[in-house]
């Protein structure tokens, strides 16, 4: 069974100010980096990463070995449309999509496998997404049978009101370490990850 992983890489990081967060550094590595190179050392396959607003930068911190880049040229209608520009080209074998967030550092290749696994014991037929707390936290992996719908969806909420639309149909994972909550939309959350650095790139 295969699971893809579509990577959001196209905002324009405006609770930032004028700082581009994805092209922040932790340990000399852009945040944009670390994300996909821990996707790419996990079991997701194929990886698409979309850009849009500062496209050459962004483009400029990706890894070569990413299965595909798409700029988004109409970024601003905000997180939906990213995503259906990615999962529009995946490969008709694939499962399951995992929406990665490409603010997030700090994930770990070990959870990002973990979800593939809880996904392949369902058959590939439920949503699953890390529960922090009894929180439900990202990245969130989606069955082929809501891409449909998330073809529909508009702005910035289209996947997680499928998730609250179908909760019956959704797996929460426990998952013990902040690494599903620790994004990076402002300042404030850029220092916090400073201070709570992975262990490898």
């Amino acid at each position: 069974m295969r699971v893809s992983a579509t990577i959001l890489a196209a905002g324009d990081s405006a609770r930032m100010g004028e700082e581009n967060k994805l092209l922040l550094p932790i340990n000399g590595v852009s945040i944009i980096t670390h994300v996909i190179q821990t996707v790419l050392d996990s079991q997701l396959t194929p990886v698409h990463v979309v850009t849009g607003y500062d496209h050459l930068n962004v483009r400029n911190a990706i890894p070569n070995s990413v299965d595909k880049i798409i700029n988004n040229e109409n970024w601003e209608s905000g997180m939906a449309g990213s995503i259906y520009t990615a999962i529009s080209t995946l490969p008709g074998d694939v499962s399951g999509n995992m929406i990665v967030l490409g603010d997030m550092p700090n994930l770990q290749v070990q959870t990002l496998d973990v979800l593939v696994t809880e996904f392949i014991f369902h058959d590939g037929d439920r949503i699953i997404y890390p529960l922090y707390n009894n929180r439900q936290a990202n990245p969130v992996i989606f069955p082929k049978k809501y891409f449909k719908e998330i073809f529909t969806s508009t702005g910035d909420r289209g996947c997680k009101k499928i998730l609250k639309q179908y909760p019956g149909d959704a797996v929460g994972v426990p998952v013990e370490s902040e690494e599903v909550i620790l994004d990076c939309d402002t300042k404030d959350d850029y220092f916090q990850l400073i201070n709570k650095p992975k262990d490898h790139v």
